[in-house]
């Protein structure tokens, strides 16, 4: 969006325990990770993607993207997550106006949902925007 830099924040930090643990965005969907469908149509949409994720950062190496673990201990859920994107983008990229989350389980991400949350945040005049669904707030 012109003016806003947006740093998108892929939560990729949970424990996975209803599908028997590990790395639910590690698992392969169609031949490909569900964690590439997910950047494959969230990085063009954002001016620059961190991975929130949990445990040895060296799992994710390949992708090329910093890997931000929760600062609150514990595994908390994804405001944890949301929080650590705050503290990197603060950190790390002053320009950044706003954060993006998305979940890391979610290959089949809109290819406009930055635009559409944005678009959304500015008509309402709102500093944060939901996503929602079937009535179902995200």
């Amino acid at each position: 969006m012109a003016g806003e830099a947006i740093l998108g924040a892929v939560l990729a930090g949970g424990l996975s325990r209803r599908m028997g643990g590990g790395d639910k965005p590690l698992r392969l969907l169609d031949a490909r990770t569900i964690l590439d469908h997910v950047l494959h149509r969230f990085v063009p949409q954002c001016d620059g993607v961190v991975l929130n994720a949990n445990g040895d950062p060296r799992r994710l190496e390949a992708y090329g993207l910093p890997v931000v673990p929760d600062s609150v201990e514990g595994f908390a859920g994804p405001l944890a997550g949301l929080l650590a994107a705050l503290e990197w983008a603060a950190a790390h990229r002053p320009d950044v106006s706003y954060v993006v989350t998305v979940p890391g389980d979610c290959p089949f991400l809109p290819r406009d949902l930055v635009a559409r949350l944005a678009g959304a945040r500015r008509a309402e005049a709102a500093r944060v925007a939901l996503a929602a669904s079937g009535e179902r707030t995200h």
